[in-house]
């Protein structure tokens, strides 16, 4: 068996080997963990032991306060004692004896490395000695007496027979970890080859039977998985072949069967080809028709248009009409004065003269008036930018003698200061006949106390106005239809309903915007917003 091959091998291989291998570094760095603490365990075991026979032994000393017992008898037993380094004795008194092998001294103070140590109860640890200048296993052991405390112990032992003990464990588990490599390959070839070789062996197997030979079979018996998988397959094979056979008796009546259904299909080609000659001509006729209907719908949007300009003009007539009556008559006044006075005969030449300027001015107003009523119909041939509150003005005056005939109060609180890009005078027509659709209805309401309020403010890189009155608002069952051609709440000879739906054109078609109405408390509110541009006025 070539392993290089076998991949289902070399999976189970490592994955045996990985497991084993995993499980088994965990348990040594867990039994090494355990080791090294048992051995700072006998450590402190030896160190605890010393402390108490030595404190036990100098228990009078430390009361009696003989320094030089305890400087003898400790100096004398550090060196007999190997594994010992130093001793200090840490007196409550502040007094600090210091005995190593090489001799004592006395000291007013110790390291804090020491004093950090002297806790209520025995502690030690490994450290690095300042006395000794070396690391060592250190241990302070508190020396008490009837529940009285006379001071610290610190005893220093030497490493030497703790690192060793370590090097020796290292090396043997280093020597355990080499053969368990071994073992572990061992274990893992073995178990690797048992449980791939029953799969190899089939998968031999199933490259020859897809290459087209159906005569091999597998023969690997057993009551496991593998086993069954293998009858499995042994059954599917024989059912494969068996339905090969029968394939191969169906081929034969398909290629009849292909015979008669190309027949078929040919002369279903042939009246499919009439019909898409019929689909054709038909095509050829809608695409006539579409035109034509395209030609008549075209027709009916300058109709509307044309409707439109028109109904704006007899609007506007109505303006001039109102516009006119005060400076008409002012004239008509001046004249039949001046008239009167001629005839009877007390005509003054200087009252004539004022007379006659003031004809002239009002004149010359009317004349005025009708620039501004002809340059509003004027349409833009490109867009601009403007301000709304410009236009609004503009409107403003242009209704401003119908509004003031009908008593209706205009209130303008404008505080847009961006330029918006479009058509100037069309939005101008779509202000006007917002306006003058809310003259008609404070009119037709007999509204007491009309007012139109005119909102302009600018808001998410729009320019925004709102136009709103105190006529009570729209109607919800009407609310979605006032923007449709033709629909309009007034009699027929008062509107065509074309007004607003020209509006909205205007803004949303020719301007980018949108135009909106929604009810406040007081009325509607109709709201344009238009696209600003970039920079400030």
């Amino acid at each position: 068996m070539k392993i290089s091959k076998n991949r289902i091998f070399i999976k189970i291989f490592k994955t045996m080997f990985l497991a084993i291998m995993f499980f088994t570094t965990v348990f040594t760095i867990y039994s090494i963990s355990n080791q090294k603490a048992e051995i700072l365990k006998s450590l402190n075991l030896e160190a605890k032991s010393i402390a108490k026979m030595l404190i036990h032994i100098s228990s009078d000393a430390i009361v009696l306060d003989d320094g030089s017992y305890l400087v003898e008898f400790n100096y004398e037993f550090l060196s007999e004692h190997e594994l010992l380094k130093s001793v200090i004795i840490s007196k409550s008194d502040k007094k600090y004896y210091q005995i190593k092998k090489d001799g004592w001294t006395f000291e007013d103070k110790i390291e804090e490395v020491f004093i950090k140590q002297e806790k209520n109860k025995a502690s030690s640890r490994i450290m690095y000695s300042p006395v000794l200048e070396e690391e060592v296993f250190h241990y302070v052991y508190p020396i008490e007496f009837s529940g009285t405390k006379w001071g610290y112990l610190h005893l220093s032992l030497s490493l030497d027979k703790y690192h060793e003990k370590i090097n020796n464990m290292y090396l043997d588990f280093l020597s355990f970890f080499i053969v368990l490599i071994v073992v572990t390959i061992f274990m893992s070839y073995i178990i690797a080859r048992n449980f791939s070789k029953p799969i190899i062996n089939l998968n031999k197997i199933a490259n020859r039977i897809s290459q087209g030979n159906l005569e091999h079979r597998s023969d690997y018996r057993s009551n496991d998985e593998i086993g069954e998988l293998s009858s499995s397959f042994n059954k599917m094979i024989s059912k494969i072949q068996h339905s090969q056979k029968e394939l191969e008796e169906s081929h034969e009546e398909l290629e009849n069967r292909v015979k008669d259904r190309t027949l078929a299909l040919y002369e279903a080609n042939k009246e499919l080809e009439e019909k898409s000659n019929e689909l054709k001509e038909l095509n050829k006729k809608l695409d006539l028709k579409v035109k034509e209907e395209l030609n008549k719908r075209s027709k009916q949007e300058t109709l509307l248009i044309q409707q439109s300009r028109l109904a704006a003009m007899g609007e506007m007539i109505g303006n001039i009409a109102h516009q006119w009556r005060q400076p008409l008559s002012i004239i008509t006044t001046a004249a039949s004065g001046m008239k009167l006075e001629k005839e009877v005969g007390v005509s003054i030449e200087k009252l004539e003269i004022e007379r006659l300027s003031s004809i002239i001015n009002t004149a010359n107003y009317l004349s005025s008036t009708i620039d501004d009523f002809s340059n509003f119909f004027k349409p833009n041939k490109n867009k601009v930018d403007f301000l709304i509150s410009d236009k609004v003005e503009q409107s403003l005056e242009l209704v401003y003698a119908s509004l003031n005939f009908h008593h209706i109060q205009v209130r303008k609180e404008m505080s847009a200061k961006n330029r918006v890009y479009g058509f100037p005078n069309e939005c101008s027509q779509a202000i006007m006949n917002i306006l003058s659709n809310a003259k008609d209805v404070l009119v037709q309401r007999s509204i007491e106390n009309p007012e139109i309020l005119i909102r302009t403010y600018d808001k998410d890189n729009c320019g925004v106005l709102e136009i709103e009155d105190n006529a009570g608002g729209i109607n919800l069952n009407i609310k979605d239809k006032i923007f449709d051609p033709y629909f309009t709440t007034k009699h027929q000879s008062q509107g065509t309903g074309i007004g607003l739906y020209m509006s909205k054109m205007i803004i949303e078609q020719n301007m980018d915007g949108t135009l909106e109405v929604y009810n406040s408390k007081k009325g509607a509110v109709f709201k344009i917003s238009i696209p600003t541009i970039k920079h400030n006025v």
